[in-house]
């Protein structure tokens, strides 16, 4: 047996189990995320319409999303600030039921988690159609109030499990203790409970943004004219004429989205590094020569 078919054979054997599974994970990964890159030679077209740059590039595109009469930056602009109102207060009152159940336990808890994750178990037209009927007789309908509220309701399930899976690993003798020892409920909470959910809250608060940025069904019906969100723009734009500009704020959002993730996974890296402690090296005493 030749030298070069043994090392074959040898590679075979040890190597490919341990290729494949890398193998097909990134295979996986260039299948779901190698189509969203068309987005940009099209965001880079000289037509007014979807296609290829034929006569060479252009930014016009990308200029047009800067073009406050366009109505692309105010549709950004109120999917920012409705995100951000809705992430606060849906956070507050999620964190507030999360550790309020938490630390009560007994059955309501768990009969009111299930009416608060009731928005991920009805179907989405259902729940449309409530909100609605009901936003109709409030007087609600197409305002910024009525707009937040729902983005609350739908963000609002996510966050009670991203904090109820914080508070999952928090030792409740901390709470014990810190009772034992003459802390009223408020001091528990605020300096004993909060500051080991901390991550939770956080994930809690960026789920609740995404989902805010991200909703269009309740949205279409729940608003007209005086409240434009990114996602109604875009269907708008959609079902009355396929602008290029779509292609640019896909563009812009898969940049935005890459950044993200990036700067995430070198921060991770950074304080993982600082969490390690360095091992001292051994230092060999100096010898003492000792005299006769």
């Amino acid at each position: 047996m030749s030298p070069t078919v043994a090392r074959f054979e040898w590679i075979s054997r040890r190597r490919l189990p341990q290729l494949l599974p890398w193998l097909a994970t990134w295979l996986l990964l260039a299948f779901l995320f190698l189509p969203l890159l068309v987005v940009l030679p099209v965001a880079l077209t000289d037509r007014d319409y979807l296609s290829l740059p034929q006569h060479g590039i252009s930014w016009a595109h990308f200029a047009a999303l800067l073009d406050w009469d366009n109505g692309w930056l105010p549709s950004i602009l109120t999917s920012a600030v409705v995100g951000i109102l809705s992430s606060v207060l849906a956070t507050a009152l999620g964190a507030s039921f999360a550790v309020g159940a938490w630390a009560a336990g007994g059955w309501w808890p768990s009969a009111m988690r299930l009416l608060l994750l009731s928005p991920l178990i009805v179907p989405p037209m259902i729940y449309t159609v409530a909100m609605v009927r009901l936003w109709s007789r409030l007087s609600l309908l197409d305002t910024y109030p009525g707009v937040v509220l729902v983005h609350v309701v739908l963000s609002l399930p996510l966050v009670v499990l991203a904090v109820s899976a914080s508070l999952a690993n928090l030792d409740p003798r901390l709470m014990q203790a810190a009772r034992s020892l003459g802390a009223r409920p408020l001091r528990v909470v605020t300096g004993v409970i909060f500051p080991n959910i901390v991550p939770g809250i956080a994930a809690a608060a960026l789920l609740a943004f995404v989902v805010s940025w991200d909703e269009i069904t309740v949205t279409l019906f729940i608003t007209a004219r005086s409240v434009v969100t990114l996602p109604r723009r875009i269907w708008t734009s959609i079902a009355e004429a396929v602008d290029p500009a779509l292609a640019a704020i896909a563009t812009v959002l898969l940049a935005v989205t890459i950044i993200v993730l990036v700067a995430h996974a070198r921060l991770s890296r950074r304080a993982q590094r600082r969490s390690v402690p360095k091992t001292p090296a051994f230092v060999n005493p100096p010898r003492q020569e000792i005299e006769p």
